[in-house]
């Protein structure tokens, strides 16, 4: 898009954006221009999809500092033959200018798409372009919602609420399309952690308890990851004869390839499972020893089996869905089910006794170093917190390893008059009407609450929201 503004409005149209440049009875400057082309896309975009049944398609933006933007982009050319890091105040100016849009297009409508995130390189103790730290916390202060991924080296690239993807070489997409780098997950298929946990912990009770159930835990993990990644291989093969067969048209049409797209292991059930063997899910070195049983041969077998053409990754998935089916075929079955719908964090979400930084810790590298495919920590507030507050979050996610976060804070919308603010209330400000709904994120994305399927909805009424007493 800064391509193209720069080629229509000169090269420095971000010193002039108050310039007129239309005509008629309503002209326009070179800022609104720009806002009307955001608006364009985004209400495009938010439009009911029928693949999607009547949803919306899900889609990503990806926003970079500096050391990122550089490194992703060396040698990208435009079709005129310019290079693209070159224009980095150019790109970077239009960036935030959409960022502070979208933020304040929310308080008009409750759009949903697209999911944000903003990577930060860090040198492991602070941020390596800070101007771009602070402005992420400005957003965040501002009542802004989306994810920030931090990392220590240009490696990896955060696409969505879960999926992080290891970047190996700088391919990227068209400069007439997505405009970012070309992957994602074709299939995921999710491990019940609790139900393995328990059957695994029967067979070697009924054995006698014969050596050490954390190893004989790895060992159940390894033959469920194994089969697994047959059925995902197998799926693939679908996937491939269908684009041998020409019936998937963004594969045709180069979007993206499937070789470039992840084989998904996903996880659900994990805090479930060590409630199941008597282990606390909080920052402890037994729940540490318990989530690195299961989560370091799934890693291992996902670099076992990859190969030219097929690769494997590890996701905490969001289970919007699954997390409720799970606990009710457990329950069904009889096995222990300690909640009506499954945690796809690290913690309880309905916890109070664990804090922001121990959830930190809980999502850092201690818990999820060997999760390939990324997990995202919420943090649920109860009100937005202050620049300076966001800004030392941010270092706390450098000295805890935590790659990918985001901040919930509820958003409030009046059912009478459409009134929306980024913050709570029970009664309009504005009309004063008491029909008021709220909006947060199921796991990945915004959304209002009453949408919501009906456990999904006693799962979120259950949710602890830290207050500034609690941080």
């Amino acid at each position: 898009m800064d391509y193209y503004i720069r080629k229509e409005y000169g090269e420095a149209y971000r010193l002039h954006v108050d310039d007129i440049v239309t005509n008629g009875l309503h002209p326009e400057t070179v800022g609104q221009v720009i806002d009307s082309y955001f608006n364009q896309v985004v209400y495009s975009l938010n439009q009911p999809a029928a693949a999607r049944g009547s949803q919306s398609v899900f889609w990503n933006v990806a926003y970079f500092d500096s050391p990122y933007f550089h490194q992703l982009f060396e040698g990208f050319v435009f079709p005129d033959g310019s290079d693209l890091v070159s224009h980095w105040a150019s790109v970077n100016w239009l960036q935030r200018r959409f960022m502070k849009w979208f933020n304040k297009e929310r308080t008009k409508n409750l759009l949903t798409f697209p999911v944000e995130s903003f990577s930060l390189l860090n040198d492991g103790k602070t941020f390596v372009d800070k101007d771009s730290a602070d402005f992420v916390a400005e957003m965040y202060a501002e009542g802004h919602s989306f994810f920030t991924y931090t990392s220590d080296s240009v490696d990896s690239l955060a696409s969505c609420c879960r999926l992080r993807n290891g970047i190996q070489d700088n391919q990227f997409s068209y400069t007439l399309g997505a405009g970012g780098v070309s992957t994602g997950s074709k299939c995921v298929m999710t491990i019940n952690i609790n139900r393995l946990v328990q059957n695994t912990h029967r067979a070697w009770k009924a054995e006698g308890s014969h050596g050490d159930f954390m190893t004989r835990l790895s060992s159940a993990v390894v033959d469920q990851t194994e089969l697994i990644h047959k059925y995902l291989l197998a799926i693939n093969k679908i996937i491939c004869d269908m684009r041998d067969c020409h019936m998937i048209s963004i594969y045709d049409a180069g979007f993206i390839a499937p070789e470039k797209q992840y084989l998904t292991c996903g996880i659900n059930g994990l805090v479930e499972g060590a409630e199941y063997l008597g282990i606390k899910p909080t920052d402890n070195d037994q729940y540490a020893t318990y989530v690195n049983a299961i989560m370091s041969p799934i890693f291992e077998i996902n670099k076992r089996d990859k190969t030219r053409t097929v690769m494997f990754n590890t996701e905490m998935v969001p289970a919007e869905n699954l997390g409720v089916k799970f606990a009710k075929w457990d329950k069904k079955d009889g096995y222990f089910v300690p909640r009506d719908c499954y945690n796809s964090y690290f913690y309880r979400v309905e916890d109070p006794t664990v804090n922001l930084v121990d959830k930190f810790r809980l999502h850092g590298s201690k818990y999820t170093g060997r999760l390939d495919g990324g997990s995202a920590l919420h943090g649920n507030l109860e009100e937005h917190l202050t620049k300076d507050q966001y800004w030392m979050l941010l270092h706390t996610a450098i000295r805890t390893g935590c790659n990918y976060f985001t901040f919930n804070i509820p958003n409030s919308i009046c059912n009478k008059c459409g009134h929306i603010e980024k913050h709570r209330f029970d009664k309009c400000p504005v009309c004063g009407s008491e029909d008021v709904d709220y909006a947060t994120r199921v796991i990945g994305y915004l959304s209002r609450v009453s949408k919501w399927s009906l456990d999904r909805q006693k799962e979120a009424a259950r949710r602890f929201y830290s207050t500034q007493r609690n941080l």
